[in-house]
């Protein structure tokens, strides 16, 4: 199996003009897109994904998804990988910031929440939030044409699934899971009312991934934890339980590693132009290899940065390791897992994790059903879930965004899944 590895960018900040004859950024994708081709191909192997770290959009809107979605699908074209190995998470520009101004109910909750004293009571309060059944979704109400964006990727999130989750094998007996997750719950109009103190966002503790066996778990978070609420009190949890955490939202790329964890920030494909204008992404492997009773993950980032004269992209040499274009972390993540779980180094803590409850797991034919349904008209989606009796009347008047987990749930327990793959697919051909 070897390596696995992925294309990592954040803050790409789509408009509704992008794409227009006269868009100076067009130039900037192509180098991207150019430097994945004839660079990224020949160094990486065995590439799985495109991990987006939020700020797909400025604000938020259907137009601006709709250009992304093409730049999107040129760069899976280029990796020969299906658009369904698109995966993303909101940015605060993913956010519809004129809808929230409307809405009272929404300015409220999120008011009340952040202006909760204590991390538990933040967590009571989102947890009454999410499972209000008078108001579902009211928290994601304001990243909606987000969602429908990420829909075909199996990366939409709502009170039902508030977080995804990616599996991947590696060597070894060792699984690496991707944890997608929601910085922009309070996120507004409001967060740059004082431009000379930052909004603290709020992460429910819930988001944070439980301890899995053979696992090593990576995060995909727009906002970096300095940006949090109550960081002081979830940083140490997050380390030992997230090995590999991948940001955005600085548009300042920086690698910081120690014996805990890797922390990579993709810096800005799309920064605001100005004298510091310094457009960046990186790729990402990982490899399991076996070092005496152990397991190693080696990670590598090469970090990319436009060149001087806006030619091309190439290595940003002062954050990669001496004579290369990578800078390379290895982790001894059973050594960690013994460090962190075992009672005095001796006693090994018992019993497996169990997989999030609040989390589904998109992979294989799951998530190629995901992205086509999503392609077809809701007249075509009405047609198959009745030829399959996978319909419920709950269903009248729902959008199947919202209900494509519970869809799935009830393809597997009829033993129709295989049946249900290859009807969408039929009527994509046809």
């Amino acid at each position: 199996m070897g390596e696995i590895a992925f294309i990592h960018l954040s803050d790409i900040h789509f408009r509704k003009s992008s794409g227009n004859r006269a868009d100076i950024d067009a130039d900037l994708r192509n180098a991207i897109l150019m430097d994945i081709k004839y660079n990224a191909k020949a160094y990486l192997s065995n590439v799985k994904g495109i991990l987006v770290g939020g700020d797909v959009a400025f604000a938020g809107q259907r137009e601006e998804y709709d250009i992304a979605k093409e730049f999107l699908k040129e760069m899976a074209s280029i990796l020969e990988i299906d658009e369904k190995s698109i995966y993303c998470v909101p940015g605060n520009h993913d956010v519809d910031q004129q809808f929230i101004k409307s809405s009272k109910s929404i300015l409220d909750a999120q008011s009340e929440i952040e202006k909760a004293e204590t991390l538990d009571s933040a967590d009571l309060l989102l947890e009454r939030y999410i499972l209000d059944q008078a108001s579902p979704n009211l928290l994601f109400k304001s990243i909606e044409e987000y969602n429908n964006f990420v829909a075909a990727y199996g990366c939409n999130i709502n009170s039902e699934k508030p977080v995804w989750i990616e599996e991947f094998k590696l060597d070894n007996n060792l699984r690496l899971k991707i944890c997608g997750m929601n910085s922009c719950i309070i996120s507004s109009h409001k967060d740059h009312e004082d431009s000379a103190v930052i909004r603290k966002m709020i992460i429910g503790q819930s988001q944070i991934p439980f301890y899995e066996d053979s696992v090593i778990w990576v995060s995909l978070c727009h906002h970096p934890v300095e940006f949090w609420k109550f960081a002081d009190e979830l940083q140490s949890k997050l380390d030992k339980r997230i090995d590999i955490q991948l940001y955005g939202h600085k548009h300042e790329q920086a690698i910081e590693a120690n014996a805990e964890r890797l922390v990579i920030s993709a810096g800005a494909t799309h920064p605001t132009r100005g004298k510091s204008w310094k457009p960046r992404y990186n790729w990402i492997s990982f490899e399991c290899v076996r070092k005496k009773d152990d397991r190693f993950v080696e990670v590598k980032t090469f970090p990319r940065v436009l060149s001087k004269d806006r030619d091309k992209f190439e290595a940003d040499r002062q954050t990669c390791d001496a004579e290369t274009n990578f800078f390379k972390y290895e982790i001894n993540i059973d050594e960690k897992r013994r460090k962190n779980l075992q009672d005095d180094n001796l006693i090994q803590a018992e019993g497996k994790a169990k997989n999030n409850n609040n989390s589904v797991v998109f992979q294989g034919i799951e998530k190629e059903i995901v992205y086509n349904f999503f392609e077809l008209s809701y007249v075509q989606q009405n047609e198959i879930l009745l030829k399959l009796n996978l319909f419920r009347n709950e269903y009248a008047g729902k959008r199947y965004i919202e209900l494509i987990d519970k869809i799935l749930v009830d393809a597997k327990e009829k033993n129709c899944l295989y049946q249900l793959n290859e009807m969408i697919k039929q009527k994509i051909q046809n």
